[in-house]
């Protein structure tokens, strides 16, 4: 219990409550997070920047793979040819490394090329998944 400037007893304030802040500060938050994202998902079609996944913004997918020599290009030679990528580690060493192109609308199933690299560094093996397209609702 606390007591008010002239020395009265409140009860039930946000003072008997630390939580309280807490979640009205959390509360506005997630209210900021719920209407920022439904106004930035408002995307006019045809509209759509499709971003290239690779260093060199001009490199197709084909090219992509043919820059990559099975067995022999290592994970520093892929980061120097083609850039970052999305990596997914695997217990076994194994990494599958993934160039997606990127897409204001996030319901396009937009191409992606996708190595394989062995625990020793080395790419193993390489895919093309090609793009598709989606129906609109």
């Amino acid at each position: 219990m606390t007591t008010d400037n002239n020395g009265m007893a409140c009860t039930g304030g946000m003072a008997d409550n630390p939580f309280a802040s807490l979640a009205q500060g959390l509360a506005a938050g997630l209210a900021c997070v719920w209407f920022g994202g439904c106004a930035g998902s408002f995307v006019l079609s045809g509209s759509e920047k499709v971003t290239a996944p690779f260093l060199d913004p001009a490199m197709s997918m084909q090219t992509a793979k043919d820059t990559v020599a099975i067995d022999k290009t290592t994970k520093a030679e892929l980061i120097g040819a083609l850039g970052p990528a999305t990596v997914v580690k695997f217990d076994s060493g194994f990494e599958v490394w993934i160039y997606r192109a990127r897409s204001a609308d996030k319901t396009a199933a937009l191409a992606e090329f996708v190595v394989l690299v062995a625990p020793s560094g080395v790419v193993k093996k390489t895919r093309i998944r090609p793009s598709y397209i989606t129906r609109a609702q």
